[in-house]
């Protein structure tokens, strides 16, 4: 049974968790990607920073690799990428076809799914776009282009958006009215303006502020899918519960 009914108590452990997720999503992409590939490939951890404010600062790991190959140093770079992106999909299948599993653990595994997203998608998609870190490595080793990194990253979010949008709204429909579960969706992914824009000024990044318009695109399209698409009898079927409220 959901114990966060409460819709105060609930927003304050969805956003904590949501920290503290972002916190495990780096973690895992660099030490379950990068570092984990150094170590099978006979390298050395030399050391390893995690955190908490990316986007503003990256995470990092330092690692000794003698005479390594350009195919693992190709995996090495695109490891915390390629980690991250099958965590948040098999993460988003798991939420998908399990159906109901305990409430605070579907928000964890929801936030964990996001930021693994981005730690993947949403890597391809500025590298490519202004090619730092991980992309600008892989795009120099010639494992990558511009517009390939950005179409893949644009192809895994895609995916990923309609899927993590129907799973939040099932958690929002939890405690709030169907109404107000739509917009909180909407509401949702304007988290990634605010991430663009907190890159566009961190002295890490070389993202132009002219791509700042383009990150309220999926805010936008959530708001006209859920206002004019999902809001159907169909889906007011799928949430009974919820039909009084609004």
């Amino acid at each position: 049974m959901v114990t966060l009914q409460s819709e105060k108590v609930f927003l304050t452990v969805f956003i904590i968790t949501g920290f503290a997720m972002k916190i495990l999503a780096e973690f895992v992409h660099e030490v379950l990607g990068h570092s984990l590939f150094v170590v099978l490939f006979g390298g050395e951890i030399t050391n390893l920073y995690i955190s908490v404010l990316w986007p503003y600062e990256s995470s990092y790991v330092c690692w000794n690799l003698q005479n390594a190959t350009s195919m693992q140093l190709a995996w090495i770079y695109a490891s915390g990428i390629i980690v991250c992106m099958v965590l948040s999909f098999i993460i988003q299948a798991f939420l998908i076809l399990k159906g109901r599993v305990w409430f605070h653990f579907e928000i964890a595994l929801f936030w964990l799914a996001f930021w693994s997203l981005l730690s993947s998608s949403g890597y391809l998609l500025i590298g490519g776009l202004a090619p730092f870190g991980d992309v600008k490595e892989l795009i120099e080793l010639g494992v990558l282009t511009g517009m390939f990194s950005v179409f893949l990253g644009l192809a895994a979010f895609v995916i990923s958006f309609v899927v993590l949008s129907a799973i939040l709204k099932r958690v929002l429909v939890e405690v709030f009215s169907l109404e107000k579960a739509r917009l909180g969706v909407s509401l949702f992914w304007l988290m990634i303006p605010f991430l663009a824009a907190v890159m566009v000024v961190s002295p890490e990044r070389n993202l132009n502020l002219a791509y700042l318009p383009l990150a309220f695109v999926p805010a936008l399209i959530s708001f006209l899918m859920e206002r004019f698409i999902f809001a159907s009898k169909k889906e007011v079927n799928t949430y009974p519960d919820n039909v009084a409220d609004e």
